[in-house]
């Protein structure tokens, strides 16, 4: 019997800090003047977590916790 089609099997969570280390760039980064959402989203990424606070932190550690999302 096939199985239908679950969307949700395929979500993976990730975090500001996994794609911080696939894009070093990100490291040298000021996020108190740049927005990381849109650094982010030129990566091809989105910001998913609700607790996210634009420009508040300078350091990208900072934001490890934040839970982002592939742009497909």
């Amino acid at each position: 019997m096939k199985k239908p089609f679950n969307p949700d099997e395929f979500d993976t969570i990730l975090s500001v800090e996994d794609v911080a280390k696939e894009f070093e760039a990100l490291l040298s980064i000021d996020f108190t003047e740049v927005s990381l959402a849109n650094e982010l989203t030129r990566l091809n990424y989105e910001i998913i977590s609700p607790s996210y606070q634009d420009k508040h932190y300078r350091d990208i550690a900072d934001y490890y916790h934040i839970e982002v999302d592939e742009i497909v």
